[in-house]
């Protein structure tokens, strides 16, 4: 096994396990009417309920997870004639599989990963004592973007630039 699918793997995982306890820590702190909209003086103006919120997490949760998970599978049994990718690529295609199969696990993980931190700050942005500003959840726009964006960029890059390798070893 390569590092970066260890990697990859790894953080698949702890993508899920930290979503599930994201999941389950903001549906036990939620007060009944979650606030979700915030106006510039930190006042909340928008309500969603409790269990609205955190089911619709959940199928967003179920449904990427399982669509992407289903083309990754698939990716082995698709022909090599029909992945748009250089000749190079073509000789190499165990290789290839592992690449995309990683690239579709990495986008499953940041999705998850989003997800999961998204429900961590709503958590905190609803509690009582937490003063709403800016600052406490202004983070989160930017590091979604550069998770997600590094991930979809990553494919491309990996393709064009790398050639891929001889061996079987850890690269």
């Amino acid at each position: 096994m390569r590092v970066g699918t260890f990697f990859i793997r790894v953080w698949r995982v702890l993508s899920v396990i930290g979503l599930v306890f994201a999941l389950m820590n903001s549906y036990i702190s939620y007060p009944e009417e979650v606030a979700v909209l915030f106006n510039s003086a930190g006042q909340a103006t928008q309500y969603l309920d409790r269990e609205v919120l955190f089911y619709a997490s959940v199928a967003v949760f179920l449904v990427t997870n399982i669509l992407i998970n289903s083309v990754a599978r698939l990716i082995p049994k698709l022909p090599t004639s029909r992945i748009p990718v250089s000749p190079v690529w073509a000789n190499y295609r165990d290789e290839l599989n592992e690449v995309l199969i990683n690239w579709f696990y990495a986008l499953m993980a940041s999705v998850n990963t989003i997800l999961g931190l998204s429900l961590m700050v709503l958590s905190f942005l609803n509690r009582s004592n937490f003063r709403v500003d800016q600052y406490t959840y202004g983070w989160l726009l930017p590091l979604s973007v550069f998770i997600l964006s590094s991930v979809i960029i990553s494919l491309p890059i990996r393709l064009i630039f790398m050639k891929p390798s001889n061996t079987n070893e850890f690269a």
